[in-house]
């Protein structure tokens, strides 16, 4: 995973002090026109270049072809880079970016790689509102994007690229066991697909299924809802609930029937996802979209078999698979900015034309799936080995739950969780134990943070 849902601000207690110095602005104007200089010959006033400061922890080489072309289409407005990080490291960039605006450097234009640091940083005040430039825009936002990035009524960013859950499946073998990659599904029929999979014995074993350590892979059932799709949303916890329970027992059953890989396995060999599906030890994976650039094989793992992609299950008949919550990048526009309109119009263009442009997997609800998937393919090792038809299926039926901006002590629920459910999947207490230790320290946690 690029990021975790839950990944903790770094620094919290350095941001924390900028809050004097970081007071909301209502200036939603771009910088008043310069007076006409004297002697220019046609009493004209000269342009005034506007020059936006924007952070990314992209390298530079890769945002410099979106950001010439942004350049050559909107003239004088010239784009300074600032670099957070060489090697793509999104914590590492967010690092860097609190310790820049901690020392008082101008930026204009930030981007943030998920809803926790996103959620952070605007509690804070060191994001502008963008309610007003929206609404002088006209723009429906939800009819725009994906994922509805307002907190408690306001706009802080706008959501850039999309971040999703599907399955991926060894094709080959799904066609050796005589299965159609499917297109609606539930969890039962996910783990009668896992039993049809598994072939073997011993160190020659493949697995059906594969459930990584994760927080979200004990949440299978729940994060594929469209509300309460969290340890804690609404101002309510939702540990005892049917779907963390449906979660806890189809991972159980997976691992009694022999079917998914053990837990106990996982942790103690420090298994990842990607090897084991790569190297044909699982035959399904659920996972997120950064995976479908991999999907074709890479240096570290080449593609040896066809891979084909289907929605998340559902809980049950009736049910709509394909549903998943979502998350990814966000573009905002810093408080302090002196030239928000310009910076307003830059992060809309490039959560739009500009993620085509970078053939991202976009939260623009007007991406052409088509487009990008050419893209994928024409950058792969083994293009072939992409099953177009099912990705195609998968990008154009996802449905994306509303975004739950997660509180900012996500991390600590997550761990009480993961603690806690790690014992009942190892054998070491019952379902029903672990439910109500959980939902005790969850809510402590909660009480701790009010």
């Amino acid at each position: 995973m690029k990021k975790k849902l839950g990944s903790v601000l770094v620094g919290m207690s350095l941001l924390a002090g900028l809050m004097a110095g970081c007071g909301s602005s209502t200036d939603n104007n771009p910088a008043p026109s310069p007076t006409p200089s004297e002697g220019n010959g046609n009493g004209a006033a000269p342009v005034e270049e506007v020059v936006l400061r924007v952070a990314h922890w992209l390298p530079s080489s890769e945002m410099s072809p979106i950001i010439d072309a942004y350049e050559k289409s909107h003239a004088g407005v010239k784009i300074d880079y600032v670099e957070l990080s060489d090697s793509g490291d999104s914590v590492a960039g967010m690092q860097k970016l609190d310790l820049l605006v901690a020392s008082g450097e101008k930026l204009d234009v930030t981007f943030m790689p998920g809803a926790t640091d996103y959620s952070q940083r605007a509690g804070l005040g060191l994001l502008a509102s963008l309610n007003e430039m929206i609404a002088a825009e006209g723009i429906d936002l939800n009819g725009t994007y994906l994922l509805d990035p307002s907190i408690d009524g306001t706009v802080y960013a706008l959501p850039d690229t999309l971040e999703n859950y599907f399955v991926l499946l060894n094709k080959d073998m799904l066609d050796a066991a005589g299965l159609e990659v499917p297109t609606d599904w539930t969890w039962d029929e996910y783990l009668d697909y896992a039993q049809k999979l598994t072939t073997g014995t011993g160190a020659a074993k493949v697995y059906g299924t594969y459930f990584h350590t994760w927080p979200m892979y004990w949440q299978l059932a729940q994060i594929n809802q469209m509300k309460a799709n969290n340890l804690y949303t609404d101002g309510k916890q939702n540990v005892d609930s049917p779907e963390i329970r449906l979660s806890l027992e189809l991972r159980s059953k997976g691992e009694k029937a022999g079917t998914a890989t053990p837990y106990a396995d996982t942790i103690s060999q420090k298994l990842a996802y990607r090897s084991e599906f790569f190297s044909k030890r699982a035959a399904m994976i659920v996972t997120g979209n950064w995976m479908i650039k991999e999907a074709g094989g890479s240096e570290q793992f080449p593609a040896s078999f066809t891979t084909a992609f289907a929605p998340m299950p559902s809980n049950g008949e009736g049910q709509p698979s394909g549903v998943s919550i979502a998350n990814g990048n966000f573009a905002a526009i810093l408080d302090k900015s002196a030239n928000k309109q310009a910076a307003y119009d830059f992060i809309r263009w490039h959560s739009t034309e500009g993620g085509e442009l970078k053939n991202v997997y976009s939260a623009w609800k007007e991406q052409d799936a088509d487009q990008y998937i050419n893209g994928v393919k024409s950058h792969a090792l083994s293009p072939d080995l992409i099953d177009e038809a099912s990705l195609t299926y998968v990008m154009k039926h996802f449905q994306a739950a509303p975004l739950n901006v997660p509180p900012a002590y996500q991390a600590q629920l997550e761990q009480a969780y993961t603690a806690q459910t790690e014992l009942f999947i190892l054998g070491q207490q019952d379902l029903e134990t672990t439910i109500t230790k959980t939902t005790t320290e969850v809510q402590a946690i909660v009480d701790a943070n009010q």
